[in-house]
């Protein structure tokens, strides 16, 4: 089995982001982390492979040079075959799909987190899989392994699994079951001397849409006037019907 892992990426949040004048602009490339959702999804393939050593893994990390430092990580935990990727409009979920599409080859499994990256809203497997042609399984929790591989997610009371018995493409979201592990030191200095390769994202040619304008908003923010209501629960809630009847009125 060939499985292909895509990693987004995302802006580490114990650093601030300052607002710049492209949406889409990397800042501060040394403060990108892999998001719960990435994390989950490469475990999944790790875990395939565990099972089964003759599973083959590739990688790629979006955000071209600002994912060389995701990219090492990938490294470390012995998968070989991983690159960085730019993306042109990250922002842009059909053209992401396009780009991460033409990434994956005949990979049978495509692994990707249900939202890729800062700028989007967990539309990008969904268009990927359609541009493939392939099934798509959505929010894929864990992976078992015993009596043949299947993905596993949880809704309410109810369980499903889904037999990997032919090409898919699964988003993965962050589960306590599948927690990333931690790498061997010696593969971590073996990955800090990697070659890190850059992949080509070649997307179907489209209509580019054209930023107008990106403007910081807290700065804008309207005022609202604010009471505070204290007291016990029934003067609060007799202060509370009379405001609503003001606003009403």
């Amino acid at each position: 089995m060939k499985v292909a892992v895509l990693i987004a990426g995302v802006q580490d949040p114990k650093w601030p982001v300052t607002p710049s004048g492209a949406l889409g602009e990397e800042q501060g490339d040394q403060h990108r982390i892999m998001s719960p959702f990435d994390e989950a999804a490469l475990e999944i393939a790790l875990r395939l492979r565990d099972a089964d050593p003759a599973v083959q893994i590739m990688a790629h990390v979006g955000g071209g040079a600002a994912g060389v430092k995701i990219a090492r990580t990938v490294a470390s935990l012995n998968v070989s075959d991983v690159a960085t990727v730019a993306l042109d409009r990250p922002w842009d979920q059909a053209a992401t799909a396009r780009a991460l599409a033409g990434l994956c080859g005949d990979a049978d499994l495509v692994l990707i987190g249900r939202e890729f990256g800062d700028f989007d809203d967990g539309l990008v497997p969904a268009l990927l899989a359609g541009v493939l042609g392939l099934p798509f399984f959505g929010r894929a929790q864990a992976v078992e392994t015993q009596g043949g591989a299947r993905l596993l997610r949880e809704s309410g009371g109810s369980s499903e699994r889904l037999a990997l018995t032919g090409r898919l493409v699964a988003s993965v979201t962050n589960d306590r079951r599948t927690r990333l592990r931690k790498p061997l030191m010696k593969n971590v200095m073996q990955a800090r001397q990697a070659v890190i390769g850059e992949a080509s994202a070649m997307g179907e040619p489209v209509a580019a849409l054209a930023l107008h304008q990106l403007t910081e908003r807290a700065s804008g923010r309207a005022r609202t006037d604010c009471t505070l209501l204290d007291g016990p629960a029934e003067s609060r809630a007799r202060a509370l019907a009379a405001l609503l009847w003001e606003e009403r009125a």
